[in-house]
């Protein structure tokens, strides 16, 4: 499939656009490796489509099609395991992801500005599962940026039948948000900040990529404590080694105005539960989730012995001027 960059063309002015443009040759060389072939549908099965539904906690695509190519795509999604982002009904599949992540965008729902007709971008977007969400709401563009191919395969089979207008994916990183100025009305940043070695520069490159007036929308794990202090695991945090600082909301908030965004608020300080985020058919074992990350005696402590991980969810914004 040959991607480019021409939907990005309206915002020229505002972009670093020879780099950008290395940036994607460079990433899409990435599917030419042998070791990326196995995530690469070169063919997906032709079905007839009745409804597509963004609106609800299970992204949903329905059709009367034949079984023998409902398997066919059953198939295909499988070869994709697994899933962490979800949940997606594709013609009565049901792909119940390891994360439940409606219950995310429902703590999120009612403190959602208007996403009609704007510019959004969702980073680290996984497999455009809040991209759909997104989509129901009518923007003029969703640039889920996420530089993991497993997520680009997922995407693009669901978007084959979904064909949700609007939605673009790129291989690009949080690292790349500075080659973006002054582009985007809002930004999603979800549960992607502590698996990154600096947060201040993390929300200091959103808020340049933000036009003036524009909103962030940042979620983290947490911990609980009043003091404005962030936990530094030694090694792994909840068996993750890609963790790097685990904040109070205190400092989270902190963390926010540091960065010189305004007017922030908190929209959500809730436990993180096995109803949120366990093992399914789709993310089967040997893969791990949050209960093999916690002390069996005491749910209170990951099994390193730090606090339990909360969810965090806060709002700010971009000065006008």
């Amino acid at each position: 499939m040959k991607r480019d960059l021409s939907y990005l063309s309206p915002f020229k002015k505002n972009l670093q656009w020879s780099q950008l443009c290395e940036l994607k040759d460079e990433r899409e060389a990435w599917w030419e490796r042998e070791s990326s072939k196995k995530w690469l549908i070169e063919k997906y099965p032709s079905l007839e489509i009745s409804e597509r539904d963004f609106s609800s906690s299970w992204i949903t695509i329905k059709g009367e099609n034949p079984p023998e190519k409902v398997a066919q795509l059953e198939e295909l999604a499988k070869g994709l395991t697994p899933w962490k982002k979800g949940p997606f009904n594709l013609f009565d599949i049901e792909i119940d992801a390891e994360w439940r992540s409606d219950h995310k965008w429902e703590r999120l729902l009612p403190a959602l500005d208007s996403l009609k007709d704007k510019v959004v971008c969702d980073v680290g977007c996984n497999n455009g599962y809040f991209m759909f969400r997104m989509a129901h709401h009518e923007p003029r563009l969703v640039l889920g940026i996420d530089p993991v191919l497993h997520m680009q395969a997922q995407f693009d089979l669901v978007q084959n039948y979904a064909t949700a207008p609007g939605l673009q994916f790129e291989l690009f990183g949080v690292e790349h948000l500075p080659l973006f100025k002054d582009v985007f009305d809002a930004i999603f940043h979800m549960g992607i900040i502590y698996h990154h070695r600096h947060p201040i520069q993390q929300l200091t490159d959103i808020r340049e990529s933000l036009k003036p007036g524009g909103v962030v929308y940042l979620e983290t794990i947490g911990i609980p404590g009043e003091d404005s202090v962030a936990l530094f695991p030694e090694d792994r945090y909840g068996r993750m080694g890609n963790c790097w600082f685990v904040p109070t909301m205190s400092c989270f908030i902190n963390w926010a105005k540091r960065a010189k965004l305004i007017d922030v608020e908190v929209i959500a300080n809730t436990p993180l539960t096995e109803d949120e985020q366990r093992l399914t058919p789709w993310c089967p074992p040997p893969f791990q989730s949050l209960k093999a990350s916690l002390d069996e005696e005491n749910p209170e402590l990951t099994i390193e012995g730090y606090p339990a991980p909360r969810r965090f969810l806060i709002k700010a914004y971009k000065k006008k001027s």
